[in-house]
This record gives C-alpha cells, structure tokens and sequence, in this order.
C-alpha cells in the first residue's frame, strides 16, 4: 500500500510573508520534519496494522472460536431440548409414580387401619370373652389371655403373661395330659378338639377341662397357639344329675302310676285340636264307658249332669283361654238315666301354653267323690242338727241359769251372815261355774243368731283407747297379770262397741289361758291405711304353723297336748263372724316359743 504524504496544509499564514529563501529554507526543514513525522507515523501505523492484523487475525480465531461455540452452544441447545424433552417424559412419569405412590400410600394406610381395626377388634375380643382362652408362643409362653382365664383359675395378669404355661400358678399347670398335647399331638395334627383333661388345683379343687388348640403362623413365620380352655365340671355334674333324675323320673313315674291306680284316680288329656278327650280306662268307668269307647268335647259335656254342665263348660273355657292360671277344679254330677246312678266326680286339670298364648294341651285326673259327697252331705245334716239343738238348748237353758244366777248372788249376799267358810267357799265356786255356763250359752246364742242371720249390730263411732281402759277388769282385779297398752292414742272407730268389747275379753281372756306363764299382755293399736288395728301380745308357747289356718274355725280347739280347757271352741269363730260384719279382718301371728299375736281391723272413723 502507498502511503501518500497529506498536502501542505500545515503552513502557517505568517510563512508567506517570508522572503523565498527563508521560505525554501524553511520548507525543506519543515518538509524533513515532515518526512520525519510521516515515517514514524508510517512506522507507527505500520505498528498499527501489524496490531490491527494480528487482531484481525484473532478476531477471525476468536469469531472461529466464537462460531465453533455457537455450533457447540446450537447443539447443546439440540442436547437440551431433548433432554427437556426426557426431562419432561421424566416428569410425566414421576408425576404418574407419584400418584401411585400416593395410592399405594393411601391404600397401606385403609391397610393399617383396617390392621389396627383387626387388632383392636381382636384384643376387644379376647378382652370380652368370657370363656378361658390363651395365646402361647412357639416356646409355650403366655402371650396374652382373657379375663375369663383368670377368673376362673384365681390368678392375675401379672404372674401369667410371658410365664411358661406349665409354670402358672406355682406350676398347678404342669398336667402330664396337656404337655402330651401340645407337645406331642398339636404339632404334627395342627388343630386339637374336646381333648379331655381332669386335674385337681390345690386352690380350686377338681376340673374337668375340655381343650382346644389350634397352631397358627403368622406372616414373619411366628408360630401361636391358641388354647381354649372349657370348664366343664358343673356340666358333667349336671349330666351326671340328669342321668340320675331321669332314673328318679321313670321310678317315680312308675310310683305315681301305682299311687294313681291305688287312689282310684282316673286320667285325661284333651286335644285341644281335635277336640277329642282322651282318658284311661278308670277315667271311661266313671261315665259308665267302656275301653274301646271315645269321647269328644261334646260328648263329654252331654255326660254331665244338665244341672251342672254350664259350670263345668264355662270352668273349662276359662281354662283354656288362660283365666285361673290355666287351672281347672270342678266337682260336678254324672248325667242321670235309667240304667246309670248320679255319681259325684272331682276334675282338676291344668292347661299348657305355647308362645302365642294358645292352649296346646290340657291335662288332668278325676275322682269318684259320690261316697265322699255323701259324708259331706250327712256331716253336713249333723252340724246342722247340732246347731239346732245348741240354738234350743242354750234358750232353754238361758231362763234357768238366769234363776240360779240370781239364787247364787242371793246367797253371796246372805253367807256373811248366815254361811259358814266351808258354805262361803262353795258359794264362790258355784258362781265361777256359773259364769262360765252363762259364757258357754252366750257363745252358743251368738253362733245360732249368726247362723240365722239375726246377729244385730249397733254402730256408732266411739275412742279405742277408753274401750280398752275400761275393759278386761276382771283380770286387773285379780293382780295375777299386767295388761299394758301401746302404739297410737285418740284413735276412733266406726263399730259396734259392745261386740268390740267381747272380742278384746275374748282374746285377753285366751291369752290368760293358753299363755299362762305370760305374766305382761300387750294391747298394741295402729293405723293401717283407712283402718285401725288393735293386737293383743302375749309371750306364751306360741302356736303350731299347722294349727293357725283353723283357729278360727267353729268348734276348733287350740291345744292338742291332751290338756283340758273350757269351752266348745266357739269364742275365736264369733269374734271372725262379728269383725267381718264391721268390715275389718281378723288373723293371727304366732312363732313357737316367742309367744302370739291375735289381731283385728275396724274402719276408722277419721
């Protein structure tokens, strides 16, 4: 390259004014200066191209470089698109693992759940059960056993759970018959069924155990026993008992039969669904029927008396719809003909239920009570003959005894003068016999007057306590006894006080008899509900359980020891009469040896 000089631009405006050899002088001194410049500027630029080439020369390296970088960088852009694109894949597919994941994760956590479900479910099991279960482990130690294990063989959690079985209880476990079980037959058969074994606990005495085991593994290969534990002690007791009531039952069959046969009772079963009655043969002889003879409901009824069949027909109905307890008691005639007596039959029978309430079956026996009805009958007429002549013979006593009553007080009054001991001693005794004569006509008009409805009664309202004051005098006067009175005061009933005052004379005056030895008697008044009862205590012997249901029966008498007490045992049956009348009721409590309590009920009038 040529390097052209710049033109002359560098004159001063001054040098023109110079002459020319100054100029030319001048010139040539500044054409050297600028030939001087110009070669160091040559030089320079010289320098510069060299510089300028050398970097051009890198420039176009590092354009070469900077190409190969952009090739490089362009096919890391191709790399990474495609690994964005496996990135992408890649996350797709994690995204897809982890929903899995999280399925899975979600379905082991219903696992677990359900798993702590079985294992609550279990142990709640185990826990609850009340029959003797126990979980062993492949050594035989007790992982765990219920409550019911421990209740029935008296021990407690603490001294079972990891012990060795046979060690349980200061080794009350150690049983040759349950080592050869689980030792020897559990292993090779797996599962062990009503094996049988009977041991003596020396704290709960002899057991009859029924086992059962069955050899388990779990997941982790853990082997588990579980033992079932059956007490069955009381049940082979009971089978044992069973056995020996139904040899009891076919012999006391056989006893009743013979018991049956030998009272002369006749038996019957009604069907109630086709209405047949079936009956033995002593049954079919009461209604002059033969064995080979069948009798309906109808028929059965037609042999009944016309008088009586819609009592014993309504009695059975009543029965069988469950009335009565479902129990029947008829006393009832035969049907009268021309070739049968009337005889007397006793039916007593009890109907069964099932769940529905309906009478599926109805059984029974029957008697011949025409001999019995008979006795009644004359007993009956007897009693009746006995009343009447008691009822005359206490009238026509009653004028004569009221003369010698007053020919006895006559004389009383007359002995002071005119009597000696002996007479003064003899008038005494006539007029005690005489009182109780007048007691035992009394007692006998009263029961004719009750027997004949005439008994009158004057109610008025009047106070308890001033009857029982001024009543029983004749026992304070004699000083033998104490009567005391307790309970509540300013009671008032609505009765008939003279009655009420012989009935409180009555019992007071049994107390003196019977309970001798009974020095305090007791008159106890209280309330009970809209009534006032009155109790009259003593400490005596007390009276026989057996004799209690009769005490109030006409003619009966308490003591059967042989020794002889006054009366006709009419006194407690007129007192039963009198307080029924007023309304009230009448009993007595008696335990032998404490003594008795004879009480009745009035209506009060408050």
């Amino acid at each position: 390259m040529t390097n052209i000089p710049p033109p002359v631009g560098n004159i001063i405006q001054t040098d023109t004014l110079k002459p020319a050899d100054d100029i030319n002088g001048n010139a040539t001194a500044l054409n050297n200066r600028h030939l001087l410049k110009i070669a160091e500027l040559e030089a320079e630029l010289a320098k510069t191209q060299a510089d300028l080439n050398a970097l051009s020369d890198e420039q176009e390296a590092i354009y070469q470089e900077l190409q190969s970088a952009n090739l490089e960088l362009l096919a890391s852009n191709d790399e990474k698109q495609i690994i964005n694109e496996e990135l992408e894949t890649s996350k797709e597919e994690l995204q897809s693992i982890n929903e899995e994941i999280m399925s899975i994760n979600e379905a082991l956590s219903d696992r677990n759940d359900e798993l702590t479900y079985a294992r609550t479910f279990t142990d709640g099991i185990i826990n609850t059960i009340g029959d003797p279960l126990i979980i062993l482990d492949e050594n035989l130690r007790v992982k765990q056993a219920t409550s019911g294990f421990y209740k029935k063989f008296k021990v407690n959690e603490a001294e079972t759970e990891g012990r060795y079985i046979y060690d349980l209880g200061n080794q009350q476990w150690d049983i040759p018959a349950l080592r050869t079980m689980l030792e020897s037959i559990l292993p090779q058969q797996k599962v062990v069924l009503n094996y049988e074994v009977t041991h003596v606990f020396p704290t709960i005495g002899r057991k009859i155990m029924n086992l059962n085991a069955r050899q388990l593994e779990k997941m982790n290969g853990e082997l588990l026993i579980l033992l079932a534990v059956i007490d069955i002690t009381d049940k082979r007791k009971i089978e044992e008992g069973l056995a020996e009531v139904e040899k009891l039952f076919a012999e006391s069959k056989e006893r009743l039969k013979l018991a049956v046969v030998a009272a002369g009772l006749g038996t019957w079963d009604y069907n109630t669904l086709t209405g047949e009655l079936i009956c033995d043969l002593r049954c079919k002889e009461m209604f002059s029927l033969s064995a080979a003879d069948s009798i309906t409901y109808t028929q059965f009824i037609n042999l009944i008396h016309v008088e009586d069949r819609q009592k014993v027909d309504r009695a059975l109905k009543r029965a069988l719809s469950g009335l009565d307890k479902g129990e029947y008691d008829q006393e009832f005639r035969t049907a009268e003909t021309q070739s049968k007596k009337v005889k007397w039959l006793k039916f007593k029978g009890k109907a069964y239920f099932d769940d529905l309430g309906e009478a599926y079956r109805f059984v029974g026996t029957s008697l011949d009570i025409t001999v019995q009805k008979m006795l009644d009958d004359a007993t009956i007429e007897l009693l009746k003959q006995k009343d009447d002549f008691m009822s005359i013979a206490s009238h026509e006593l009653k004028t004569p005894i009221t003369s010698l009553n007053a020919s006895l007080q006559l004389l009383d009054k007359m002995k002071a003068d005119h009597g000696t001991p002996m007479v003064t001693k003899l008038v005494a005794m006539a007029n005690k016999s005489m009182q109780r004569v007048s007691t035992l006509i009394e007692d006998l008009l009263n029961v004719s007057k009750l027997n004949q409805g005439q008994l009158h009664l004057e109610k008025t309202i009047f106070s308890i306590d001033e009857l029982i004051s001024g009543c029983c005098n004749h026992v304070r006067v004699q000083g033998n006894y104490e009567i005391k009175t307790s309970g509540l005061k300013n009671l008032q009933v609505y009765a008939d006080e003279g009655r009420i005052d012989q009935i409180l004379v009555n019992l007071v005056n049994n107390a003196v008899k019977y309970a001798p030895l009974s020095k305090q008697i007791i008159i106890h008044v209280e309330k009970a509900d809209a009534m006032v009862k009155i109790s009259v205590i003593d400490k005596g012997p007390g009276i026989a359980p057996e004799m209690i249901p009769h005490l109030f029966d006409r003619y009966y008498r308490v003591d059967k020891s042989g020794t002889q007490y006054s009366g006709l045992g009419l006194g407690l049956y007129i007192c039963a009469e009198i307080i029924k009348k007023l309304g009230g009721q009448i009993g007595v409590d008696s335990e032998l040896g404490k003594g008795s309590s004879f009480w009745f009920t009035l209506p009060s009038a408050k």
